[in-house]
C-alpha cells in the first residue's frame, strides 16, 4: 500500500493504473484493541455473575451492556473490514469505495469537510478518516485528478 500522500498517490496511480488505499491502521488497531478490550473485561466478568447466581446490581447490567455494545462495535468494524468498506481504489474507470463505484464520467465534484470527503456523483461516496490521514489533501488530489479526466 503506497504511503500516505498525494505524491506517492499520484506515482503510484501513473505506475501501476491503479491506487488502493485503505483502511487507516493506527485507527483501526485502536478501535479493535478497545473494542476487544472492553468486552473480554466486561463479558468475562457478566459471565462470572450469570454462572454465580448472584443478585445483579446497576454495575452488573452496566457491565452487560458495555460487552454487548463492545461486541455489536467489533462485528461492525470486522464486516467493514470483511467487505472492504474502507478500501479506497482510485483507477482509470472511477472511485470505488468498498461496494460503491463511481466512474469518472458520473463523478460532479468532490467537497471536504474535517474529516470526510464527499465524490459527488450518481450517488455519493463518502471516504473518511478511516481511509485517509489527510481528508483534505485526498480531496484537493481527487479534484485534479477529476479536472485531468474532464
Amino acid at each position: 500500500m503506497p504511503s500516505d500522500g498525494p505524491t506517492q498517490w499520484t506515482t503510484t496511480l501513473r505506475e501501476h493504473g491503479r491506487l488502493v488505499v485503505g483502511p487507516e491502521r493506527t485507527r483501526l488497531t485502536l478501535s479493535l484493541v478497545v473494542s476487544g478490550g472492553i468486552l473480554l473485561v466486561n463479558g468475562t466478568r457478566t459471565v462470572g455473575h450469570l454462572s454465580s447466581g448472584a443478585d445483579w446490581d446497576f454495575f452488573a447490567y452496566l457491565r452487560t451492556i458495555l460487552a454487548v455494545g463492545a461486541a455489536i462495535a467489533l462485528l461492525m468494524i470486522l464486516n467493514n473490514l470483511r467487505t472492504r468498506r474502507w478500501t479506497l481504489v482510485v483507477d482509470g474507470t472511477g472511485v470505488t469505495l468498498g461496494p460503491q463505484h463511481l466512474v469518472w464520467s458520473e463523478i460532479t465534484g468532490v467537497t471536504s469537510a474535517k474529516e470526510q470527503v464527499t465524490v459527488q456523483g450518481t450517488e455519493d461516496l463518502r471516504i473518511t478518516n478511516n481511509t485517509v490521514r489527510d481528508p483534505s489533501a485526498l480531496a484537493l488530489w481527487l479534484t485534479t485528478e477529476l479536472e485531468t479526466r474532464h
